[in-house]
Order: structure tokens, then C-alpha cells, then sequence
């Protein structure tokens, strides 16, 4: 397991507290050794394995391979699972086996099923800022913020209220880099959420939404506007990646944006008109404005952001 993708030990959470979570994997409990992406090199299908607490799972399985990563964006299989000892047992919709840490192994429509479980990584995890950029967070202060809310090189906004950049952006290019908590028990809205606005206007939200379809009010969508064309939130307890371009409103025309989530194009050009659901920026939306970071009550952590201002 990589555990460089972990933050270990951020808060005192435990897997017993069923209303937090979990920020520690090895506080994290035995479901969480089973949740995850699972894939083989060149197989026909692939899985991600949602814990739902209590020894409980949705597996998901995947034809062609992960989001962002061979799959087909048409095939798309649930399976229940629960646990049995040490390990996890699925049986329905014409896939069977089981699941112990780190492999699932069974039978599916595909044949023979063997496959290891997969720590993704970003392409752009670690993107260093080019010349000019302007360091929002590098994990060394949280001076550009209204807040100081550093704890152990990350940001975090959980019960500190919402974070706003001192300096306020109109067009930019915009790298953060985010990880949930794990809170299998949690569900919808209440499962790690947070969001990054723009301008204080327009949120990409940021919730635990891995494995789930994929809709304007999960991970990667723009907040009651737009849905992300691929689901691709990783697992929560390691890193990810928004690669952002956004274009404040013109007398004819609405902000526009462009995301990569995890290095994938999720939205391409979208015109937003008005504000996205609790923006807090009240200006007319030809100014600029700060870069905003929610708090809704959930542990989530932030490090690497930075902007680059265009013209």
C-alpha cells in the first residue's frame, strides 16, 4: 500500500466515531483494507469496491478497465459484498468470489476474475508552480488565506469555518490538490464534502463520491450546473488532483470553466450563468474574486495551490 498518499494521524478520529471517520488508515478499520480500485494489467474488466461500514459493500465492476483508465463508459455492473472474517464475499448480477486485502478473485460474464488492487496517482500530483504563479499554499504557512488553518503541512477547513485567499483572481489557471476522509458510514452530501470555488461564485465540489455515477452535486461536479463527464474521484485517503481554467463573465457572456480532475478532462468550456449553490461572493460577476474553500463539516485537507493570472 502507498502509504505517501496517507496522511497519517492529521486528527484523532477513529473508525468507532461513525459520524467522522477516519484521516489515519491505520485507524481506519478492516473495511478499509477491502475498499479500493482493483485492476489487472490488459484484463477485460475492472472493479472499485465502496465500503458502506459494518463489514457492507457496493463492488462496482468496470468493462475495459478504471475510469480514466479503459473503461467504457457503458458497462457498468453493482455486486453486493459483506464481510466474512478476513475477508469479503460477493455474489449477484452474474459475478461471484471474494475479496481479502489487496486481491479480489472470482467469476464473472468475463470468465476467470483476478485482479490486484490499484493505488492511482494523478498525473499532476506534485505539479510545481511555474515562474510567476502565485503560491496560495506550499505547506509552510497559510499566510495567503483569511485563516490560519495549517495543521502538519495541510490546510484543512473542518470545523475552522470556510477559507478565502486574501488576494482576489479574475482569469486564472488554478492546481489544488485535496483528500477525504473516510467515512463509510456517512452517505450523499454528508460523505467528506467540501468545494473550491472560483471567484467565490462557481464550486467544483469536492465530496466522496468514488464509485457513485458521477452527478453535478459529486465529486468533480460543478455544483446544480453541470455533471463531470467521468467519475473520477479516487478512494478516500489519497490524493487528488483539480487542474482548473476559469474565465470570469463578460456583458455577454457567463464565467466559463475548464476542469481536469486527476489529470482527466471533466468539463470542457462550460459557460456558467449566475452563481452555483452557496457562493459567497456578492459582486457583480465581471470582478474578481477569491478563491474560496467550504467547510461543510467534514475533515478534508488541501496542499499544493497555487494560480497562474491570465489575461
Amino acid at each position: 500500500m502507498r502509504l505517501t498518499l496517507v496522511v497519517a494521524a492529521l486528527l484523532a478520529l477513529t473508525p468507532q466515531d461513525k459520524k467522522q471517520g477516519a484521516t489515519d488508515p491505520e485507524q481506519a478499520g478492516p473495511d478499509f483494507k477491502i475498499q479500493g480500485e482493483y485492476a489487472a494489467d490488459g484484463g477485460k474488466v475492472a472493479a472499485q469496491v465502496v465500503a458502506l461500514g459494518d463489514g457492507k459493500f457496493d463492488v462496482y465492476f468496470l468493462a475495459g478497465g478504471l475510469p480514466g483508465g479503459g473503461w467504457d463508459q457503458k458497462k457498468r455492473v453493482k455486486t453486493p459484498a459483506k464481510s466474512e472474517g478476513s475477508k469479503a464475499v460477493f455474489d449477484g448480477n452474474g459475478y461471484s468470489g471474494s475479496i481479502t486485502e489487496g486481491l479480489l478473485a472470482g467469476t464473472g460474464p468475463e470468465g476467470e476474475i483476478k485482479l490486484n488492487r490499484v493505488f492511482r496517482k494523478s498525473p499532476t500530483e506534485g505539479a510545481k508552480p511555474p515562474a510567476g504563479a502565485v503560491v496560495l499554499f506550499d505547506g509552510t504557512s497559510a499566510a495567503e488565506w483569511d485563516k490560519d488553518k495549517m495543521e502538519n503541512g495541510v490546510l484543512t477547513t473542518y470545523k475552522s469555518g470556510n477559507l478565502n485567499s486574501k488576494k482576489k483572481f479574475g482569469n486564472v489557471k488554478v492546481h489544488v490538490e485535496f483528500m477525504l476522509s473516510f467515512m463509510p458510514h456517512a452517505r450523499g452530501q454528508g460523505r467528506s464534502n467540501s468545494g473550491v470555488y472560483f471567484a467565490g461564485r462557481h464550486e467544483v465540489q469536492v465530496l466522496d463520491s468514488f464509485g457513485l455515477n458521477g452527478e453535478n452535486n459529486e465529486c468533480g461536479g460543478l455544483y446544480s450546473i453541470a455533471k463531470p463527464a467521468v467519475n473520477m474521484c479516487f478512494p478516500p485517503l489519497q490524493w487528488q488532483t483539480y487542474d482548473v481554467e476559469y474565465r470570469l463573465a463578460t456583458e455577454d457572456k457567463g464565467a466559463t470553466i475548464t476542469v481536469l480532475h486527476n489529470g482527466v478532462k471533466i468539463h470542457e468550456n462550460v459557460e456558467i450563468k449566475g452563481k452555483t449553490t452557496a457562493a459567497t461572493d456578492k459582486n457583480p460577476p465581471q470582478q474578481p474574486g477569491p478563491i474560496h474553500l467550504q467547510d461543510h463539516g467534514n475533515p478534508v485537507f488541501y496542499r499544493n495551490i497555487w494560480v497562474v493570472e491570465l489575461k
